[in-house]
C-alpha cells in the first residue's frame, strides 16, 4: 500500500498556528482515500525532529505552500531516495497584499521557486490559478477543493435546526479581507445588530483589530479544521456572512481571484446559508438566492441581504437544501481524491 507523508507547517497569516491550507488540501483528501483503503499516511511537521525518519518511510511527500529551508531540506532528501514529490498551491504564493499577514514572506520566494524545481508534480486548487501558475510551473495538475461531507454530517439530520436566540457566523483567517469597503462592511453589521438585539454573531479565525468595535461578536481563535467543522454543524447557525474584496480593491483584486471557495463549501456541508460578497471565486460558484446570497459591496446591499436571510425562513430553508446538494454533487470530497490520486502515479 502507499505511503504518503503530509508535510505541515505554520500558517503563513498567523505566527505558531497550523496551516488550515494542509488540512482542508491535503489531509482531508488523505483520510478519504485512506479510509477507503488506498493508502496509508502520517502527518508530521516540517520542524518536528522526526520528519526526516518520515521522508525515509514514505512513497510520496505532499507540501502546501510550504517555502521554509526546512522543507527545502526534507525535498532534497525524497529526491534523493526517490520519494516522490507533490508541491500544492491553493493561494497566490508570489505576491501577497498589504492586508495580508502573507506578506511578511516576501523574501521566500527563492525557496518556493526552488522547491517547486524539485517538484515531480504541482498542483494547484482552481482554474484562475492553473493559467497564472504556469508562468512558474509547466504543466501544473488541477486538483479540485472538496469536502469530505459524511464525515460530518448525515444528510437530512438537524437540516433546518436554528438556535435561540439566533446566531450568525463569521469566519476569517488573517486580516478582513476588505479594503475600500471595510469601513462599509462593519458600519453594515452595526446597524443590522443594533436593530436586531438578540442575534449573536459567532466569529471562528484570526483576531483583527476592527472586532473591538463590534461588541455583538464572539471571538473563538481558529482551530483544527475538523474541530472548526463540527463546530459549523453543531453550531444551529441562522446563516453565515462571508465578505470579500471585489474589483473596487484593485491591489488585492487579483490575489482575492485567485483564492478559493472553501467557505462556501463548509457552509454547504454544515447547511448553513450564507451571504457572499460578489468576488469572482463566489459569483463562479455560488447561484444567488439558490444555493446562498450573492451581494455588492455596498452598505444598502449589505443591510438589504442581512435583513432579507433575517427575515425569511423559507429562503434560508432552500439555501440550506440546495446548497448542500451542490456540494455532495458537485464539489464533493471523491473527486479531489480521485485527482490527488494521478498525481501520485508516475504518470503524472
Amino acid at each position: 500500500m502507499r505511503k504518503v507523508l503530509a508535510l505541515q507547517r505554520e500558517s503563513h497569516v498567523a505566527f505558531g498556528v497550523p496551516s488550515l491550507s494542509v488540512a482542508a488540501r491535503i489531509t482531508e483528501v488523505l483520510g478519504y482515500m485512506e479510509a477507503k483503503g488506498e493508502l496509508t499516511y502520517t502527518a508530521i511537521s516540517e520542524n518536528d525532529d522526526c520528519a526526516a525518519a518520515g521522508i525515509d518511510w514514505a512513497d510520496v511527500l505532499i507540501l502546501s505552500k510550504h517555502s521554509s529551508p526546512n522543507a527545502l531540506a526534507l525535498v532534497r532528501r525524497a529526491r534523493a531516495r526517490g520519494v516522490r514529490v507533490i508541491y500544492d498551491i491553493d493561494d497566490w504564493i508570489f505576491s501577497f497584499p498589504t492586508y495580508s499577514g502573507g506578506a511578511a514572506h516576501r523574501d521566500r520566494l527563492a525557496l518556493i521557486h526552488e522547491i517547486i524545481s524539485l517538484s515531480n508534480v504541482v498542483t494547484v486548487a482552481n482554474a484562475t490559478l492553473d493559467r497564472k501558475v504556469r508562468a512558474y510551473v509547466n504543466d501544473p495538475l488541477l486538483v479540485p477543493n472538496g469536502m469530505w461531507v459524511e464525515h460530518y454530517v448525515t444528510p437530512g439530520v438537524d437540516a433546518g435546526r436554528e438556535a435561540t436566540p439566533p446566531r450568525i457566523v463569521f469566519t476569517n483567517a488573517d486580516f478582513l479581507k476588505m479594503q475600500a469597503a471595510k469601513d462599509m462592511l462593519l458600519t453594515a453589521l452595526q446597524v443590522f445588530f443594533l436593530r436586531h438585539p438578540d442575534y449573536v454573531l459567532d466569529f471562528y479565525g484570526d483576531p483583527f483589530p476592527e472586532m473591538f468595535s463590534l461588541p455583538f461578536l464572539h471571538f473563538t481563535n481558529r482551530m483544527p479544521y475538523s474541530d472548526y467543522m463540527r463546530a459549523l454543524v453543531s453550531g444551529s447557525y441562522q446563516f453565515a456572512i462571508t465578505p470579500l474584496g471585489g474589483d473596487e480593491d484593485a491591489e488585492a483584486a487579483e490575489f482575492n481571484a485567485c483564492k478559493n471557495p472553501f467557505k462556501y463549501l463548509n457552509y454547504g456541508a454544515a447547511q448553513v446559508p450564507g451571504i457572499y460578497s460578489c468576488a469572482s471565486i463566489y459569483t463562479d460558484s455560488v447561484a444567488d438566492g439558490t444555493t446562498g446570497v450573492l451581494v455588492d459591496n455596498d452598505y444598502h446591499a449589505w443591510v438589504d441581504a442581512l435583513e432579507m436571510l433575517a427575515g425569511d425562513t423559507a429562503l434560508r430553508e432552500r439555501i440550506r437544501r440546495t446548497a448542500f446538494d451542490d456540494v455532495m454533487q458537485n464539489h464533493h470530497v471523491s473527486r479531489s481524491a480521485e485527482a490527488l490520486g494521478r498525481a501520485m502515479s508516475d504518470a503524472a
